[in-house]
Protein backbone atom coordinates (compact mmCIF):
# COMPACT_ATOMS: atom_id res chain seq x y z
CA UNK A 1 0.00 0.00 0.00
CA UNK A 2 1.79 3.27 -1.13
CA UNK A 3 1.57 5.76 1.50
CA UNK A 4 0.44 9.14 0.59
CA UNK A 5 3.04 12.37 0.86
CA UNK A 6 2.40 14.16 4.64
CA UNK A 7 2.00 17.77 4.96
CA UNK A 8 5.96 17.64 5.89
CA UNK A 9 6.77 15.93 2.71
CA UNK A 10 5.42 18.64 0.67
CA UNK A 11 6.71 21.47 2.47
CA UNK A 12 10.34 19.87 2.29
CA UNK A 13 9.51 19.41 -1.24
CA UNK A 14 8.77 23.56 -1.98
CA UNK A 15 11.87 24.64 0.42
CA UNK A 16 13.89 22.32 -1.75
CA UNK A 17 12.36 23.95 -4.72
CA UNK A 18 12.54 27.08 -3.70
CA UNK A 19 16.42 26.78 -2.91
CA UNK A 20 16.84 25.56 -6.26
CA UNK A 21 15.21 28.45 -7.59
CA UNK A 22 15.57 31.70 -5.32
CA UNK A 23 20.06 31.64 -6.56
CA UNK A 24 19.03 30.94 -10.45
CA UNK A 25 16.08 34.33 -9.56
CA UNK A 26 18.78 36.37 -7.84
CA UNK A 27 21.18 36.01 -10.42
CA UNK A 28 18.71 36.99 -13.23
CA UNK A 29 17.85 40.03 -11.77
CA UNK A 30 21.57 40.61 -10.86
CA UNK A 31 22.01 40.65 -15.34
CA UNK A 32 18.66 42.50 -15.23
CA UNK A 33 20.56 45.04 -13.26
CA UNK A 34 24.11 44.84 -15.32
CA UNK A 35 22.33 45.06 -18.44
CA UNK A 36 20.54 48.13 -17.77
CA UNK A 37 23.96 49.94 -16.52
CA UNK A 38 26.22 48.83 -19.59
CA UNK A 39 23.30 50.45 -21.72
CA UNK A 40 23.26 53.42 -20.04
CA UNK A 41 26.90 53.58 -19.83
CA UNK A 42 27.14 52.70 -23.31
CA UNK A 43 24.98 55.96 -24.15
CA UNK A 44 26.57 57.93 -21.79
CA UNK A 45 30.41 57.33 -23.52
CA UNK A 46 28.92 57.56 -27.04
CA UNK A 47 27.60 61.16 -26.27
CA UNK A 48 30.97 62.20 -24.76
CA UNK A 49 32.81 60.46 -27.54
CA UNK A 50 30.86 62.82 -30.01
CA UNK A 51 31.09 65.98 -28.11
CA UNK A 52 34.95 66.09 -27.75
CA UNK A 53 35.22 65.00 -31.15
CA UNK A 54 32.94 67.93 -32.29
CA UNK A 55 35.01 70.15 -30.27
CA UNK A 56 38.54 69.06 -31.70
CA UNK A 57 37.24 69.04 -35.14
CA UNK A 58 35.47 72.01 -35.08
CA UNK A 59 38.44 73.68 -33.25
CA UNK A 60 41.00 72.72 -35.07
CA UNK A 61 39.39 73.50 -38.62
CA UNK A 62 38.55 76.90 -37.18
CA UNK A 63 42.01 77.92 -36.31
CA UNK A 64 43.95 76.37 -38.79
CA UNK A 65 41.60 79.32 -41.29
CA UNK A 66 42.18 81.79 -38.85
CA UNK A 67 46.24 80.77 -38.76
CA UNK A 68 46.11 81.28 -42.73
CA UNK A 69 44.66 84.66 -42.46
CA UNK A 70 47.54 85.54 -40.37
CA UNK A 71 50.10 84.92 -42.34
CA UNK A 72 52.31 81.99 -43.41
CA UNK A 73 54.99 83.13 -40.19
CA UNK A 74 51.88 82.78 -37.73
CA UNK A 75 50.80 79.78 -39.99
CA UNK A 76 54.23 77.91 -39.48
CA UNK A 77 54.11 78.60 -35.84
CA UNK A 78 51.09 77.06 -35.27
CA UNK A 79 50.69 74.01 -37.21
CA UNK A 80 52.16 71.71 -35.57
CA UNK A 81 49.83 72.93 -32.23
CA UNK A 82 46.85 71.85 -34.74
CA UNK A 83 48.24 68.54 -36.39
CA UNK A 84 48.81 67.50 -33.30
CA UNK A 85 45.09 67.91 -31.94
CA UNK A 86 44.00 66.00 -35.48
CA UNK A 87 46.17 62.69 -34.28
CA UNK A 88 44.83 62.89 -31.08
CA UNK A 89 41.21 62.95 -32.62
CA UNK A 90 42.39 60.00 -34.93
CA UNK A 91 43.24 57.98 -32.08
CA UNK A 92 40.24 58.91 -30.42
CA UNK A 93 37.83 57.57 -33.02
CA UNK A 94 39.89 54.36 -33.10
CA UNK A 95 39.64 54.04 -29.23
CA UNK A 96 35.89 55.00 -29.37
CA UNK A 97 35.23 51.87 -32.05
CA UNK A 98 37.41 49.30 -30.07
CA UNK A 99 35.83 50.53 -26.24
CA UNK A 100 32.40 50.68 -27.80
CA UNK A 101 32.55 47.24 -29.52
CA UNK A 102 34.03 45.50 -26.30
CA UNK A 103 31.02 46.75 -24.36
CA UNK A 104 28.38 45.71 -26.60
CA UNK A 105 29.87 42.42 -27.33
CA UNK A 106 29.84 42.24 -23.04
CA UNK A 107 26.05 42.97 -23.34
CA UNK A 108 25.97 40.28 -26.32
CA UNK A 109 27.11 38.04 -23.78
CA UNK A 110 25.00 39.13 -20.73
CA UNK A 111 21.81 38.95 -23.01
CA UNK A 112 22.59 35.42 -24.28
CA UNK A 113 23.31 34.57 -20.09
CA UNK A 114 19.57 36.77 -19.26
CA UNK A 115 17.86 34.50 -21.70
CA UNK A 116 19.44 30.85 -20.15
CA UNK A 117 18.14 32.12 -16.81
CA UNK A 118 14.79 32.57 -18.16
CA UNK A 119 14.49 29.12 -19.90
CA UNK A 120 15.95 27.85 -16.68
CA UNK A 121 13.30 29.40 -14.64
CA UNK A 122 10.55 28.72 -17.17
CA UNK A 123 8.63 31.53 -16.11
CA UNK A 124 5.68 31.61 -18.88
CA UNK A 125 5.23 35.04 -19.64
CA UNK A 126 7.85 36.67 -18.44
CA UNK A 127 10.69 36.05 -20.59
CA UNK A 128 11.25 39.66 -21.52
CA UNK A 129 15.01 38.90 -23.10
CA UNK A 130 13.39 35.66 -25.22
CA UNK A 131 10.84 37.55 -26.21
CA UNK A 132 13.34 40.62 -27.86
CA UNK A 133 14.46 37.89 -29.79
CA UNK A 134 11.66 36.71 -31.08
CA UNK A 135 9.95 39.97 -31.77
CA UNK A 136 13.20 40.87 -34.06
CA UNK A 137 13.66 37.78 -36.05
CA UNK A 138 12.76 38.28 -39.63
CA UNK A 139 11.28 34.80 -39.73
CA UNK A 140 9.19 35.73 -37.09
CA UNK A 141 7.98 39.56 -36.83
CA UNK A 142 5.67 39.06 -34.29
CA UNK A 143 4.52 38.14 -30.76
CA UNK A 144 1.31 37.07 -28.85
CA UNK A 145 0.95 37.85 -25.08
CA UNK A 146 0.60 34.44 -23.09
CA UNK A 147 -3.38 35.02 -22.66
CA UNK A 148 -3.62 35.27 -26.03
CA UNK A 149 -5.41 38.72 -25.93
CA UNK A 150 -2.70 40.87 -27.41
CA UNK A 151 -0.51 40.15 -30.65
CA UNK A 152 2.58 42.54 -31.40
CA UNK A 153 3.68 42.82 -34.84
CA UNK A 154 6.88 43.97 -36.03
CA UNK A 155 6.34 47.12 -38.66
CA UNK A 156 7.12 46.07 -41.78
CA UNK A 157 4.74 48.79 -43.79
CA UNK A 158 3.27 52.00 -43.68
CA UNK A 159 4.82 55.63 -41.83
CA UNK A 160 6.44 53.12 -39.13
CA UNK A 161 8.54 50.82 -41.70
CA UNK A 162 11.65 49.28 -40.15
CA UNK A 163 12.62 46.78 -43.25
CA UNK A 164 15.31 46.90 -44.80
CA UNK A 165 18.97 48.46 -42.97
CA UNK A 166 16.97 50.42 -40.30
CA UNK A 167 15.27 46.93 -39.23
CA UNK A 168 18.45 44.99 -39.32
CA UNK A 169 20.94 47.51 -37.66
CA UNK A 170 22.23 46.78 -34.97
CA UNK A 171 23.60 48.88 -32.09
CA UNK A 172 27.23 47.94 -33.33
CA UNK A 173 26.78 49.68 -36.74
CA UNK A 174 26.76 53.25 -35.25
CA UNK A 175 28.99 52.93 -32.96
CA UNK A 176 31.73 52.44 -36.20
CA UNK A 177 30.24 54.06 -38.19
CA UNK A 178 30.19 58.00 -36.71
CA UNK A 179 34.07 57.86 -35.70
CA UNK A 180 34.60 56.36 -38.93
CA UNK A 181 33.43 59.59 -40.58
CA UNK A 182 35.12 61.49 -37.95
CA UNK A 183 38.44 59.68 -38.84
CA UNK A 184 38.12 60.15 -42.66
CA UNK A 185 37.29 63.93 -41.24
CA UNK A 186 40.41 64.40 -39.85
CA UNK A 187 42.62 62.51 -42.38
CA UNK A 188 41.47 64.87 -44.87
CA UNK A 189 42.17 67.54 -43.09
CA UNK A 190 45.55 66.24 -42.02
CA UNK A 191 46.77 65.91 -45.60
CA UNK A 192 45.11 69.55 -46.94
CA UNK A 193 47.21 70.77 -44.12
CA UNK A 194 50.42 69.39 -45.24
CA UNK A 195 49.69 69.97 -48.97
CA UNK A 196 49.61 73.82 -47.47
CA UNK A 197 52.39 73.55 -45.66
CA UNK A 198 54.20 71.66 -49.17
CA UNK A 199 52.72 74.98 -51.13
CA UNK A 200 54.14 77.40 -48.80
CA UNK A 201 57.47 76.71 -48.53
CA UNK A 202 59.98 78.63 -50.63
CA UNK A 203 60.71 76.38 -53.78
CA UNK A 204 63.90 77.25 -55.48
Amino acid sequence: MNKLPDKTTEEFIMDETNEITQPTVQKYLLLVKMICYMENRLIRFEIAYLMINLFIFFTSTICLNLVKFFGSSYFYLSVHYLLFWLAIGMFLCVFWISSSMRLQLKLKLHYFQARYLERKMDSVGENFFSDEGIFFNPEIRKIESPDQKELLQYPAKGLTWMEGFLGAAKPRYPTWILPSIFFILYVLTFIDTLIDIFIALPHP
